[in-house]
């Protein structure tokens, strides 16, 4: 063992897509020589000169650049192993290519590389003709470029080979049994190291005994490629939890383990510094730590609590101090991001534009646009001592130690202040709440809301212990829902005047259902509560407050992230096999609450009446978690600094957009359940669509995680009615992060007049349109909503910010019986209320709803009702920038309409309304081919579901 190698411990920057620059590779030699870790391979897919034009040599300004990125690392004490892959199209027998490939080599090697490595991974195994022609396997084509190049090397004493079988899933049959893996074995000169990856390209464990297996098969000792923080697969994950999975021991059986991360390096603190408390807990652990060359000199303090070994979830705490103090550092250094003033948008603010964020240079390959200045000149912080124990934890859930507590080891705590209130109403408000933190691995009672602020009971029946129902509720203010056919209730009688009639059901035919569940409300001073909250008051009932935001955040809301809003980050994006707490209590939410919905449909007097009250209890549990994740976003773009921001704010953006549509949906299951003794009215299909899981929502042990699409993001959207068809909806987030707060909710009475305002907004028009609508100030707004307010106000959500509502989603189950109503009853009412007297108005958006009124309908093809039986109307205010917004708009109104059965929905556009129109294609919607002589003047756009 004295003459062995150190054990190379690092990072390898192999993944694909756009490779790192410059300063952000200085940034992590920094970091690795903070942590203890001594090795960086140099390994980007996506540069053209690493993999695609691997016969090129590199330019002098381009050698000039790498050349100092090798003094970088070895002035950082970090070994540089440059990596070349070939594989793609090199011709092994060719003396051409073999030349090109060690000319290249050598070119490096005089620019002070010592160290190199042959990827052959990612090809396709068959050879060419003149290839098989000469070789009798590919193994030994391999093996013979890599013998022939480690020679004209002069023997380095790093070179590393990658093989096309690289892990055990992809061996035929077997490691032990691969002819390919034993050809290597024999042919490979025994002083090149072999890369090896585990069970599986992403390993969720590796064990002592599979990587003897290897070793015994490859005749040498292994060095693992760690893929277990790799996210190039995917570009809606990103993981920030701890190293972990890893048995004890690897250190005395590896000739080192390279961590492949994320491709957003500010994204990688976490993963990089426990990786380091696991190196340096390996080397304690073993017998003789000096043996195996590594230096063993450490900073102060870093060997704090790991003498027990290794523990995921204490390392984790420990790196979490640490991050923040990093984000917080980034904030002030140059390069970084002063906070964000309240009053001060995004846009107004120099250098937010990723494309400018840095000005550096990138080195060999094309610079990412969004690539952020990470502070180079900064002074790093002293690290933090790390103390672990290995765990093996099941899948979704997050490693824990002990009794599970994640209480942190050390680290100022938050002052508790006053929380904000709960208000009354049926209020889907997903306005974030600051972070609070939760125990993981706590008992954790169905409903039990995650506190976070003030919190206010409302028409929530409780229940005795004695299991008799004592529940009482508080009717929502309107007119008692009325059957009509199989729509759903709360929808108007067929031929009544519903005009001017904003109709919200309260209950069921016999007894009125619970008023809906109670929202959140951001108290703070920056984010004033909407008008329409302050209303029926009356009807809340406090309870005790639970103060949990201090006073410094709520006077100060762009102060630096704090430990517990990093952790619920963390949480967020944790592993790939893995959810952190605050992830798997979403899931775990959601997915009660679609199970057990059904319960919503019985009647308050009867024994399940409980059920209610529990589904109620736990439904205000999940919205606080929203809650929470909508405030750390909010919280985020406003502290976070500019290199952090640009690197993980579209996966945060992602979130927050679910989770807002989520939460206005699970509000409108509440408000919308008809009290059915029978279970089989009008909303049978949905129950039907909440009992209807079947599939497992997580991958199975042998799978990739790249088999789940989308992690925490595609598993709450499964859970939705929508399911994986909100896929259309994929748009890339503002190119300015917006901080602003928004609350998605169904309709409330008091909403109309301001709807109506704000389609008066969207009219500029003469000094005689003012007095046109000050005349009549519902024009415009019949012209447009009120169809849908007095004749389908059920399937209404509304978009709300500090300003008041900013946008709708309008919608009717049944197109076909919608527009007959209205035609038959509502416009005669419109026709009344504006008779045709009125003409002359002036301008051409009055005339033409004056027009609407009084014309003869036109006709919806009866092929469009059919495959697209419901219609929709979406829009939103002049202020509203961010497309996210208004994709949780369309997520919540068509989860809606899918829960009750539709399969499709279209709308109406004008069709020189270029506006809208690009507002829908957004949404997903396209134009649908069908003549439409009628109206040649309007386009349907439509959408399946």
């Amino acid at each position: 063992m004295a003459g062995r190698p150190r054990f190379l411990c690092g990072v390898v920057e192999g993944f694909y897509g756009r490779p790192w620059s410059m300063e952000q590779r200085k940034l992590l030699f920094r970091w690795l020589k903070r942590w203890g870790l001594n090795c960086y391979m140099y390994a980007p897919k996506d540069e053209l000169k690493h993999r695609l034009l691997w016969r090129e040599p590199y330019t002098q300004r381009e050698a000039a650049q790498m050349q100092s990125l090798i003094k970088a690392a070895q002035e950082h004490d970090v070994e540089f192993i440059y990596a070349i892959s070939a594989g793609q199209d090199i011709v092994f027998s060719s003396a051409g290519d073999r030349l090109l490939l060690q000319q290249k080599l050598r070119q490096v090697a005089a620019l002070g590389c010592s160290a190199f490595a042959l990827l052959f991974d990612d090809i396709d195994p068959c050879m060419c003709r003149a290839d098989r022609d000469v070789f009798p396997s590919l193994a030994q084509a391999q093996a013979s470029v890599a013998n022939e190049a480690y020679r004209e090397l002069g023997l380095p004493p790093t070179f590393l080979f990658c093989p096309t079988e690289y892990c055990s899933s992809l061996c035929s049959p077997s490691p032990a049994k691969s002819r390919y893996l034993q050809t290597l074995g024999r042919e490979l000169l025994p002083e090149i190291g072999v890369i090896w990856t585990g069970p599986k390209v992403v390993s969720q464990e590796l064990s002592v005994a599979l990587v003897e297996e290897v070793e015994h098969v490859l005749q040498r000792r292994l060095l693992i490629w760690d893929n277990l923080f790799a996210n190039d697969y995917d570009c809606r994950r990103v993981f920030l939890g701890p190293y972990t999975g890893r048995a004890p021991g690897f250190v005395s059986r590896l000739h080192g383990l390279l961590l492949n991360p994320n491709c957003e390096l500010q994204a990688n603190f976490v993963p990089i510094h426990t990786l380091g408390s696991w190196f340096h807990s390996e080397l304690r652990g073993c017998a003789h730590t000096d043996s195996t060359g590594t230096e063993t000199s450490t900073e102060p303090g870093d060997g704090q609590g790991l003498q027990e070994g290794y523990s995921p979830q204490k390392a984790l705490e420990l790196a979490l101090l640490d991050w923040v103090a990093e984000i917080k550092q980034q904030v002030l250094e140059a390069g970084g991001r002063t906070p964000l003033h309240p009053s001060t948008s995004c846009e107004e603010e120099a250098g937010l534009h990723p494309g400018t964020a840095g000005g550096q240079e990138a080195l060999l390959g094309p610079q990412p646009c969004d690539t952020a200045p990470s502070g180079a000149d900064q002074r790093e912080p002293e690290p933090c001592a790390v103390t672990p124990a290995n765990r093996k934890r099941k899948a979704t859930s997050v490693p824990e130690e002990g009794n599970g507590s994640r209480a942190s080891t050390g680290g100022p705590r938050s002052p508790a202040g006053d929380g904000d209130q709960l208000a009354s109403g049926s209020r889907a408000s997903c306005e974030p709440l600051s972070a609070m933190p939760t125990t993981a691995g706590s008992d954790r009672s169905a409903g039990a809301p995650v506190a976070d602020e003030t919190l206010h009971s409302l028409g929530t029946p409780l229940c005795s212990s004695s299991g008799a129902s004592t529940c009482q509720s508080t009717p929502l203010d309107g007119s008692d829902a009325r059957e009509r056919g199989s729509s759903p209730p709360g929808s108007p009688q067929s031929g009544a005047s519903t005009a001017d009639v904003l109709q919200i059901p309260s209950g069921s035919r016999a007894d009125p259902s619970p008023g809906p569940i109670s929202q959140l409300v951001d108290g703070a001073s920056t984010s004033p509560v909407p008008t329409a909250l302050l209303t029926n008051r009356s009807a809340v009932s406090p309870v005790p407050t639970i103060p949990l935001i201090s006073e410094e955040a709520r006077s100060d809301s762009s102060a630096p992230l704090t430990t517990e809003e990093v952790r619920m980050l963390v949480e967020l994006f944790y592993l790939p096999y893995h959810h952190g707490p605050q992830a798997q209590h979403l899931l775990e939410d959601l997915q009660w609450l679609r199970a057990n919905s059904p319960s919503m449909g019985v009647p308050t007097s009867s024994p399940d009446s409980c059920a209610v009250a529990q589904w109620r209890s736990r439904a205000r549990s999940f919205q606080q978690l929203c809650a929470q994740t909508c405030r750390l976003h909010s919280r985020f773009v406003r502290s976070a600094g500019r290199a952090l921001l640009y690197d993980l704010h579209r996966y945060l953006w992602d979130i927050h957009n679910l989770l807002l549509a989520a939460s206005a949906f699970v509000l409108w299951l509440d408000g919308r359940l008809l009290c059915d003794p029978d279970h089989k009215g009008s909303w049978g299909s949905c129950f039907g669509w909440c009992q209807s899981i079947t599939a497992p929502l997580f991958p199975g042990e042998d799978a990739e995680p790249w088999v789940c699409r989308g992690g925490l993001f595609g598993e709450l959207q499964a859970l939705l009615p929508m399911g994986n068809s909100c896929d259309l909806f994929c748009h890339p987030p503002p190119l300015f992060p917006s901080r602003q707060l928004y609350l998605l909710r169904p309709l409330l009475p008091q909403d109309k007049g301001k709807l109506y305002q704000m389609c008066q907004e969207a009219l500029c028009g003469e000094p005689s349109t003012a007095e046109v609508l000050t005349a009549h100030p519902d024009l415009l707004g019949d012209r447009v909503l009120g169809s849908f307010l007095s004749l389908s106000p059920e399937y209404t959500f509304v978009l709300e910010d500090e300003g008041g509502p900013c946008g709708y989603a309008a919608g009717a189950l049944c197109a076909e019986r919608f527009l007959r109503e209205r035609d038959s009853s509502w416009l005669l009412a419109m026709q009344c209320k504006y008779p045709r007297e009125l003409g002359g108005l002036g301008q051409s958006v009055l005339e033409e709803a004056l027009l609407f009124f009084h014309m003869k309908p036109v006709a919806v093809p009866l092929p469009v009702l059919r495959r697209f039986p419901s219609l929709v109307q979406l829009d939103t205010a002049l202020r509203v920038q961010d497309v996210g917004a208004s994709l949780s708009l369309a997520v919540s109104l068509l989860s809606a309409l899918r829960a009750n059965g539709s399969r499709g929905v279209f709308c109406q556009v004008n069709a020189a309304d270029h506006q809208q129109l690009s507002f829908y294609n957004k949404l997903g919607f396209v134009a649908l081919p069908l003549p439409w002589p009628s109206s040649p003047g309007t386009r349907l756009l439509g959408r399946l579901l």
